[in-house]
């Protein structure tokens, strides 16, 4: 037989069989086990590395040896359609001749451009090494299955094989196992629910109930959500688990819960709320001057109660920025009441590794240290912890203000860097704490020479921890001039809730990049003048987002969150500057194309623009899972297709209440046209919930720290105007 025909036949063969590989099963990977080569290459994979392939004899696969020094990763790769809203597994067995040496990666597109990657991890055993890793196609149209490895100098003659690939879809994600039984995690306000029942899964929902021990009637609250995202191991045990909220609660009150998995089992148990009436051990008087840093070493305990550091009336301690901090604080069960604190180098407050503490009507101002380069040092603070094991603390009715530092804002490259991310003082900072916080009913301002980073927050931020990590209220809060987010809610943010909380004067109001866990809930908020820079060109002026969405990591932006009643005001423009008004210019917003967040469910929300052209809402991705309705908007949308149903198109008219915040005039648009939410709007006097943040004729108090607007107040509207820098 004459060679080019016998080369003919061997091609026709290598390309059967290469097809054959579609044949087994629902593995959708063509040439799966490297059977068919074609020209010395894997039939059906696309090579972009050049490197040396082989087939391995008797059971199948492909060995890559390192000939040809790159410094990117080598690759070949397959492209595969996939249906969008599925779960899908890569599988496969890797070896390598160097540890670590490569890794198998799938690529996701939409819209035809990468969304992102998803990686199993460098392969570091030695032999055959099993890999998989279970993704979703949310909003996918199809993916690259890529295998990938290094091939710089160092590698060059290494080996790496790979044999036995599979993709297939999975069934929904199920909990087959024993239950975990329902977990209740309560404030004073509120209780954090988490359950594990078998058979649990996102098509089977679970009902939550709630009722005062000794009455009758239970009241509904939300289904709870079910996490069906595939976590790493630092997050494992929240996989297929059932989580949710209960609010509006009664302190130091015990309420029954009833949870209900659907066809599936009832679980009733007792609950009691934090009781605002601390029990106190013992008082320690202070003294009325103090200058270095007070250390706190004795605590109380949970039979005994606290101990009680008091200060005399008219006390003032200043550390005259020598000592590092006003108070050190190393024992738990301690309250910290009615001091005023000045002039620390560093922090005000410092807390240990504690827990049960109690920080109240205490006035702190005049901390924060700046390097000799002229910027401020990072997240010196009112009240600072860098403690994992903190857990428990109460921060309120407290003035944090006026820090000795100033953060940089975005418009300021810091010195020695490349970076304008804002860097300086906050109020609060809890970096790797448990979570498990109260802040409430704190008032933190301060001057546009003396401006915050955040009021509060941490590093965190893309993690399964963050800040406040899990189980907080943040609440009737009065926060002000930020050079970046009012509040940063970031991370974990398991079972955390942010309401009545007015924002002021701050690049951003909400930060909420990203949510890895959740729940998440933003509630009743009200953002007011939002501004980027300190300068007067017409860009300083501008405003930004209500609430920050999303990360490039889609293993941080599983997570839920829901997004209620909150209201972007625009009070009057600034002066000399012709934007119409002064507040938020983008609502709920993804900061980059790039970025993901799923689950995200908003209702109620007033989402009022400086102008039609800003946009209200924008998801980059048009996130499958992303829910968003019944809000009351001008500006643009970006959203997945369905989005805004009932959402309302125009502009809020306004009344002033008799406690002087704003609710809605009953011509408005947006009065009673909400949805109603269980346990969160419950309240509503009309034949609807209103939306926005303040309900009509509601009996619910005006928090004593949002400010009281004038008689006959309406937010500016947007008119044709030439824009020209302040002078």
């Amino acid at each position: 037989m004459p060679h080019s025909l016998f080369m003919k036949i061997l091609k026709c063969f290598s390309i059967f069989m290469a097809l054959a590989g579609l044949l087994h099963g629902d593995n959708l990977i063509k040439n799966n086990n490297f059977t068919g080569w074609v020209d010395g290459k894997p039939a059906s994979w696309t090579d972009r590395s050049k490197q040396d392939y082989s087939p391995l004899p008797n059971a199948g696969g492909m060995q890559v040896k390192i000939v040809r020094e790159k410094n990117s990763s080598g690759e070949v790769l397959q492209k595969i359609p996939v249906e969008p809203g599925k779960r899908y597994r890569i599988a496969g067995e890797v070896e390598c001749s160097t540890p670590g040496l490569g890794f198998i990666q799938v690529k996701r597109y939409a819209g035809g451009k990468e969304i992102d990657r998803i990686n199993t991890g460098n392969v570091k055993g030695e032999g055959w090494t099993p890999v998989e890793k279970i993704f979703k196609t949310e909003g996918v149209d199809y993916i690259e299955v890529l295998l990938r490895w290094k091939q710089k100098s160092e590698n060059m003659g290494s080996t790496i094989s790979f044999r036995n690939l599979s993709l297939e879809t999975v069934p929904p994600l199920t909990y087959n196992g024993e239950e975990v039984p329902p977990r209740a995690v309560p404030t004073f306000n509120s209780i954090g629910l988490y359950w594990k029942p078998n058979g649990g899964t996102a098509s089977r929902s679970v009902t939550a109930e709630y009722r005062k021990k000794g009455t009758e009637k239970w009241n509904e609250a939300m289904p709870l959500w079910f996490d069906a995202a595939d976590h790493p191991a630092a997050a494992a045990s929240h996989t297929a688990e059932y989580r949710g909220s209960i609010v509006y609660l009664d302190a130091g009150t015990t309420y029954e819960v009833k949870l209900q998995l659907e066809n599936g089992p009832t679980r009733i148990f007792d609950v009691n709320t934090w009781d605002e009436n601390f029990k106190i051990a013992r008082t320690v008087k202070l003294p009325k001057e103090y200058s270095e840093t007070y250390v706190i070493e004795e605590g109380g305990n949970e039979a005994d109660g606290y101990v009680l550091y008091e200060a005399e009336e008219g006390s003032v301690w200043d550390a005259n920025d020598v000592a590092p901090s006003n108070i050190q604080i190393n024992a738990s069960w301690v309250i910290v009441r009615g001091l005023t604190l000045k002039g620390a180098k560093t922090h005000g407050i410092v807390l240990g590794a504690v827990n049960h503490i109690v920080i109240e009507h205490c006035d702190i101002s005049g901390w924060g240290e700046t390097r000799d380069s002229g910027q401020a040092k990072n997240l010196n603070s009112a009240i600072y912890s860098g403690s994992t094991s903190l857990e428990h603390i109460v921060v309120q009715n407290c003035e944090l203000h006026d820090p000795r530092s100033d953060s940089n804002s975005w418009n300021q490259q810091r010195p020695g860097t490349k970076s304008k991310h804002p860097e300086g003082p906050q109020a609060i900072t809890f970096r790797k704490g448990k979570g498990h916080y109260v802040i409430r009913y704190n008032n933190i301002y301060s001057d546009m020479d003396h401006m915050f980073n955040d009021s509060m927050g941490e590093f965190a931020n893309f993690s399964f921890a963050g800040f406040p990590n899990r189980d907080t209220d943040i609440y009737d809060n009065f926060v002000s001039h930020c050079w970046d987010d009012g509040l940063e809610i970031e991370g974990a943010n398991m079972n955390v809730r942010v309401w009545n909380n007015y924002l002021d004067m701050t690049y951003g109001a909400l930060g909420g990049a990203s949510t890895s866990l959740g729940p998440v809930y933003f509630f009743r908020n009200v953002y007011a003048v939002s501004r980027k820079h300190e300068g007067t060109e017409s860009n300083d002026y501008r405003g930004h987002y209500l609430l920050k969405i999303g990360n490039k990591n889609q293993t941080y932006t599983q997570g839920k969150t829901y997004v209620f009643h909150n209201t972007i005001l625009q009070p009057p423009a600034f002066e000399g500057f012709r934007d119409p008004s002064s507040g938020g210019q983008s609502g709920i917003v993804f900061t980059d194309k790039r970025n993901h967040q799923e689950n995200i469910t908003s209702r109620n929300n007033i989402l009022q623009m400086r102008k039609d052209k800003d946009w209200a809402i924008r998801d980059v991705q048009l996130t499958a899972s992303g829910d968003y309705d019944y809000d009351l908007y001008n500006g643009r949308m970006m959203a997945r297709e369905g989005s805004q149903t009932n959402g309302i198109v125009g502009a809020p008219v306004y009344e002033r209440a008799p406690d002087g915040r704003l609710w809605l005039a009953p011509d408005s648009l947006g009065y009673d046209a909400g949805a109603r939410i269980p346990n969160f709007n419950d309240d509503y006097t009309g034949k609807a919930p209103d939306i926005g943040a303040v309900e009509r004729d509601s009996k619910a108090a005006k928090p004593k720290l949002w400010p009281a607007f004038p008689e006959n107040y309406q937010p500016p509207v947007e008119e044709p105007a030439i824009e020209v820098s302040a002078q």
